[in-house]
């Protein structure tokens, strides 16, 4: 039987194991999967690599919220991997060589400038949400309410918009686009201004729906332009890149699904929250066999060699990763410990990442992979399926004085009660939903109620009316 760790991931491969150093720019994207894409890719690895096996997983749910147990789990930058070996043989373990990162690349170029505190850390977080084609995937506002709401910045979209524009012109060309015609016209932009690029951003901007058409003689009555023109202005498109951060990262497409597979599994007896994650990637070993014969040198195959490292890596990679996610997910119980509890969203309490990051030792920039974005992780409990940003808020001052502070989600959940009950014929303003809230205890601003109210889906008071 394996033995289980302080997270409650279980370190069942059963064997004498060397350590593996994993930096955090090789384990970032395995962050951001979801581990229906990890099943997938750990099958093709399986079927591509002798060396590794699938093994029957055994972990249970384990309690959480065990603050010894995250700090016990802090220093993991070496995690022991490979059969046979200790760390002190002398056996090969070959340096790792990493290629610059686009987001490697765009920092040393973002460090470069002079830029603010405040304009850094939006920065770094544009380039922490651009995919692996280097298409920003997250929207101005959403960014910025990201960075308000939780690493207590004042950020507008506005400072958002212009910060993007900084980056859209670093290298590579057309990097920071949210669309592939703004991707392709950022590449134009940067080109000499000429009669012919000026007409190739025309058609760019007005036309790049007709031309997938083939609607060329469309297009050149539009343009003013021949037939022959036409034709060189689709060969300078043709030598735009669509995919500009595709050199930097893998060529492989990202996979985005709708279906909703949660991460961790949350459930509560007499008063105890235990978690588990049930659909966590399949547990991988060595194959014995074929290891020994290349740790006791009688395999010559160089080929296998590279298999057996590879092997090695790819589990410390899904160890690594698992143990990240199961460290932040018991962090954010220990904070939310009475929603958990109760399933009542006015118990949430204020969150930040930087709490996160107290308790865990994780960088920001590898939480915000984990629970921030499209791409975030999901969490059942009992009270129903939650995506665990949705766990962080800012503090709201509450009570007579202020002296108290609440999540901003108490705040939202009162807005949508007030508008819920508000009498249909006469909606309330932003401004009368302000003054409610602060009988009910909450000082916000009016601009704060209309942003928490967009945030919810609801119009505005003109839009809400009813006869």
């Amino acid at each position: 039987m394996a033995k289980k760790n302080a997270t409650g991931i279980g370190t069942r491969i059963e064997q004498k194991q060397m350590a593996i150093s994993i930096p955090n720019v090789e384990l970032a994207p395995y962050l951001e999967k979801t581990s229906k894409e990890l099943e997938e890719e750990v099958q093709n690895e399986v079927s591509e690599n002798p060396l590794l096996e699938i093994k029957e997983s055994d972990t249970q749910p384990v309690k959480a919220a065990d603050a010894n147990a995250m700090a016990h789990m802090r220093d993991y930058d070496r995690i022991p991997l490979s059969k046979n070996r200790g760390a002190d043989s002398d056996y090969f373990v070959p340096d790792a060589v990493a290629e610059e990162t686009l987001e490697e690349h765009l920092m040393n170029q973002i460090n470069e400038r002079d830029l603010s505190e405040v304009d850094q850390v939006i920065a770094e977080y544009i380039v922490g949400n651009l995919d692996t084609n280097g298409w920003l995937v997250r929207s101005s506002a959403g960014i910025a309410d990201d960075l308000t709401f939780n690493a207590d910045l004042e950020v507008e979209r506005e400072d958002v918009e212009r910060v993007l524009k900084m980056v859209q012109a670093l290298d590579p060309p057309g990097i920071g686009g949210r669309t592939l015609k703004e991707c392709l016209l950022i590449q134009v932009h940067q080109k000499p201004r000429t009669p012919e690029n000026e007409q190739l951003a025309m058609l760019i901007s007005d036309y790049l729906e007709d031309l997938a058409l083939a609607h060329f003689d469309k297009i050149c009555t539009k343009m003013n332009i021949t037939t022959e023109q036409l034709r060189l202005l689709k060969e300078d498109l043709h030598r735009l890149n669509p995919k500009p951060g595709s050199g930097y990262s893998s060529s492989a497409n990202e996979v985005r699904r709708n279906q909703i597979i949660p991460e961790f599994e949350i459930t509560v007896e007499e008063g105890e929250i235990y978690v588990s994650m049930p659909n966590s990637i399949p547990e991988l070993v060595l194959n014995e066999k074929m290891s020994e014969k290349i740790e006791t040198g009688k395999e010559k195959d160089k080929s296998m060699k590279n298999f057996y490292d590879k092997a090695n890596r790819f589990i410390s990679i899904l160890r690594r990763r698992q143990e990240k996610l199961m460290l932040v997910m018991q962090s954010i119980i220990k904070h939310q410990k009475e929603f958990f509890l109760t399933g009542d969203e006015d118990v949430l309490v204020p969150l930040k990442y930087d709490d996160i990051k107290k308790d865990t030792g994780l960088d920001q920039t590898s939480i915000s992979r984990i629970c921030g974005g499209d791409r975030g992780k999901y969490v059942n409990t009992p009270w129903g399926t939650y995506k665990l940003k949705n766990f962080f808020s800012t503090a709201i001052a509450s009570g007579a004085n202020g002296e108290e502070a609440v999540s901003n989600k108490a705040v939202k959940n009162a807005v949508k009660d007030i508008v819920e009950h508000e009498p249909k014929n006469n909606p309330l303003s932003d401004t009368a939903i302000q003054q409610l809230l602060k009988e009910r205890g909450y000082e916000v601003a009016r601009r704060t109620v209309a942003k928490y109210r967009i945030m919810l889906g609801i119009p505005d008071s003109r839009r809400r009316k009813e006869l």
